[in-house]
């Protein structure tokens, strides 16, 4: 005899919220490893891209999951809603995290990273061959610019404007997870 889930299926918000806290907990594990091993491989443009596809992969597993739950089907507008949520709730914890880690754990932190960051961006401009002058003329401009990004407005700045980010990521995302149920002609 086939026994039957009975139980109702999670609602989007409840399972989008869960699924963010996942990932945002995932941030920040590597976030961690890599503070232990390396703390200039957070400075780098592969730790970006690292990051980006772990994101991009875990929204569209959870969507996919969420989509199995609810029966199978899902239309676009709600996998961009949950995938969007599940960005969202994951930004908002790595935020709360990063201040922590920041202002708290490692206040000599920003300090470290904003020095990882401009030997990367000059090591960068200089194979592009770009003259000392205008390397030193952007190296001068982070150093007083990115002081203010690891700090609380800073970091509150950064989280509203990848909102705007998030909302691309699920718009593509959501391709990958919407199935809609077969129309009988």
């Amino acid at each position: 005899m086939e026994e039957q889930n009975t139980q109702p299926a999670p609602s989007l918000v409840s399972h989008a919220v869960k699924h963010g806290v996942i990932l945002g907990v995932i941030s920040i594990v590597i976030v961690v490893l890599c503070y232990v091993v390396d703390l200039s491989m957070l400075a780098t443009f592969k730790f970006l891209i690292f990051i980006l596809l772990v994101g991009l992969g875990y929204v569209i597993y959870s969507g996919i999951n969420y989509r199995g739950e609810i029966g199978g089907y899902m239309p676009y507008g709600k996998a961009l809603q949950h995938g969007f949520l599940v960005l969202a709730i994951s930004g908002l914890v790595s935020t709360i995290f990063n201040l922590l880690l920041y202002n708290v754990i490692d206040p000599d932190m920003p300090q470290k990273l904003t020095d990882a960051i401009i030997a990367n961006t000059e090591e960068m401009m200089a194979s592009f061959g770009a003259p000392q002058d205008t390397i030193d003329q952007q190296i001068a401009t982070m150093r007083t610019e990115m002081v203010n990004n690891f700090g609380v407005f800073g970091l509150i700045k950064s989280y509203l404007m990848a909102l705007i980010w998030y909302a691309i990521i699920a718009l593509i995302t959501s391709l990958f997870v919407r199935k809609n149920e077969p129309v009988e002609i």
